[in-house]
């Protein structure tokens, strides 16, 4: 009976055993993943159809056969050594074969090859579990690919942004130095008493086109810092409202000329002093109406500025111009795009309003336009703005005092002047001997270090591009020297870059000048570093014109006269005149005379005379 129970129990665990081999081997054989079984010599006895599917060799083609058969030869003899090497000690091996297919395909192949041991632990097969990762190898290696080609398409575009910025820097050099000959020449000439009238208007002719060129030259520079996203913001607390009255009587010039009206109005409520990036907002304001008045031919340009209750800046600049058209729309921002009027229009490079937004949306805030063909445009800009601290002495003003001379005993400084150009040596030096100052030249560092040494100048005006020996050098071996630490050294460059700034101070220099720049700069840097005081010339009182020293303006009620003087000392020319046309009806002759005065910017001579008409008795 126990005999029958034990025989029973073994055909039982058979017929389990025999059902969980038929379960496994219908697992493997219809595995969705390739099997191979092979001997210990790496004879294949055993493929699944998966692995026929995948490769294409029927069981026939491959069984007795090595796994060889599917090799791509794309990988190593190692790397199949260190598989042999693995399975053969017993451990499993895992990795990535390169195949090839019966039809010659080749694909990738994830596997994991394990041995098979008897029961005595011998290995005896090898088993391999194999699955096909082709799509997702050609999907890394479109994306390693893809990487490689942005990596090459960045190192590409940064090369171009270096060669470019490169060339900027050198066409800036190349451009500004002889621009530096033009404008100096040309200052020195608006000085010469010798000079005719009619050659005095040609040289102030020169001049400005120095100036528009160096402004066109300034556009194409910034656009390139604002491609490179080298802009930065600099915020000062600065006074508005001078900014505003000192543009208004630049522009009211070229309104004038053009017979425009050009009215100007700042809100009540606008705070005088502000806390923003003056010099970005400044160019805005000028490209904006500089814009309006090119543009506009007739009718005029109404400017006006305000805060709203975000404590929000807005300035709106509008014309009576011939509006712009819907397909113009699109290019108005756009760098070194023109609409069909700027084309049809001489002068401008199309970066002004491309400038201008990206400065306004660097700041905070962003530029709109609204526009009506044959009515005309308005340009608004936004940018949030902070109340600033009362500044002292900061009034406009449009005069210039012109230096005649050193004081006395002041004739003794020395200055050394470093410039391989000789026409910038002559500009510089002309200058210098207005102000009465003993000077040497050096053609290049090295030359400059010489004359160092032995003459011991008060202070160095060094340009930093030269041959020989550059400025950066000089100024380090100069600076090397015990005796040459206190002395002041000043860079004079052409570059047009902020960075350039930055990098002449920390080489040693103790300030910047660039070319091309005015005489008022190279007296104030020279004032400051020597703790001198030119002499400047005296600008005497404007005599009153002939007419109005006997003017009897008696009949002008003394009401308008005060609102006269007050519309003259806050320099609103619109007021004015509204208010001379009121003279109009107590004087013509004398409307007239006030109307050539105010539209001359004679504001002294009319609150002096405004003045004196007030002390006199009625």
């Amino acid at each position: 009976m126990e005999m029958k129970e034990n025989k029973d129990e073994l055909i039982g665990k058979y017929e389990k055993a025999e059902e969980d081999l038929k379960k496994l081997s219908s697992a493997v054989h219809n595995s969705p993943v390739s099997v191979i079984i092979t001997d210990i010599n790496g004879k294949i006895e055993y493929v699944n159809p998966a692995f026929t599917l995948v490769t294409g060799y029927t069981l026939e083609e491959v069984i007795g056969k090595n796994p060889r058969v599917l090799k791509s030869g794309n990988l190593s003899p190692g790397y199949y050594g260190d598989m042999w090497n693995t399975i053969a000690k017993g451990d499993v091996w895992r990795g990535e074969f390169i195949n090839r297919k019966k039809n010659g395909e080749v694909f990738w192949e994830s596997a994991s090859i394990s041995p098979i041991r008897d029961n005595r632990g011998e290995i005896t097969h090898f088993v391999a579990v194999k699955e096909d990762i082709t799509g997702k190898k050609n999907a890394e290696q479109a994306m390693v690919e893809m990487i490689r080609e942005l990596e090459a398409a960045r190192d590409k575009a940064e090369a171009a942004n270096r060669a470019k910025s490169i060339f900027l820097a050198n066409m800036s050099h190349e451009i500004r130095t002889p621009l530096n000959a033009i404008m100096g020449f040309s200052q020195l000439l608006l000085r010469d008493p010798s000079v005719s009238s009619q050659h005095m208007q040609y040289i102030k002719t020169i001049h400005r086109s120095g100036e528009h060129l160096l402004t066109l030259i300034n556009d194409i520079l910034e656009m390139s810092r604002i491609e490179a996203g080298r802009t930065t913001l600099n915020r000062s607390n600065f006074d508005l409202q001078v900014m505003i009255r000192e543009l208004e009587i630049m522009f009211r010039i070229r309104t004038d000329s053009k017979n425009l009206k050009f009215h100007v109005e700042i809100a009540p409520g606008t705070p005088r002093y502000v806390i923003s990036d003056e010099n970005k907002l400044k160019q805005i304001f000028i490209n904006l109406i500089g814009n309006a008045v090119k543009f506009t031919q007739r009718g005029g340009v109404a400017w006006r500025t305000g805060i709203d209750e975000g404590n929000r800046l807005i300035s709106e600049v509008e014309d009576t111009g011939p509006g712009i058209s819907h397909e113009d729309m699109g290019r108005l921002f756009k760098a070194f795009e023109q609409t069909s009027l700027g084309m049809a229009s001489t002068g401008g490079t199309g970066l002004g309003l491309a400038i201008s937004r990206h400065f306004a949306r660097f700041m905070g805030g962003d530029i709109t336009v609204s526009s009506q063909v044959g009515e005309g445009s308005c340009f608004r800009l936004e940018i949030p703005i902070q109340q600033g601290e009362p500044i002292f002495g900061t009034e406009a003003s449009s005069t210039r005092r012109k230096v005649t001379g050193l004081p006395p005993n002041g004739d003794g400084y020395r200055i050394l002047v470093v410039d391989d150009k000789r026409e910038n040596r002559e500009v510089i030096c002309a200058m210098l001997n207005i102000g009465g100052f003993r000077i040497r030249e050096a053609v290049n560092g090295k030359e400059a270090l010489e004359i160092f040494k032995t003459w011991f100048p008060h202070l160095i005006l060094m340009d930093m591009r030269m041959p020989v020996m550059d400025g950066y050098e000089a100024i380090k071996q100069i600076r090397a020297d015990e005796r040459g630490r206190g002395i002041p050294i000043i860079a004079v460059t052409a570059s047009a870059f902020q960075e350039e700034r930055q990098r002449v101070l920390l080489n040693g220099a103790d300030d910047y000048i660039r070319k091309p720049f005015r005489e008022e700069e190279l007296f104030e840097t020279l004032e400051k570093f020597l703790g001198i005081e030119f002499i400047y010339e005296d600008i005497p009182p404007t005599a009153f014109p002939a007419a109005l020293s006997s003017l009897n303006m008696k009949e002008i009620p003394e009401d308008l006269i005060c609102r006269m003087e007050e519309a003259t000392t806050d320099a609103d020319i619109d007021q004015l005149m509204e208010l001379i046309q009121q003279v109009e009806t107590h004087s013509p002759g004398i409307a007239c005379q006030l109307r050539e005065l105010a539209q001359d910017f004679k504001y002294e001579d009319l609150h002096r005379l405004f003045n004196r008409i007030k002390t006199e008795p009625r």
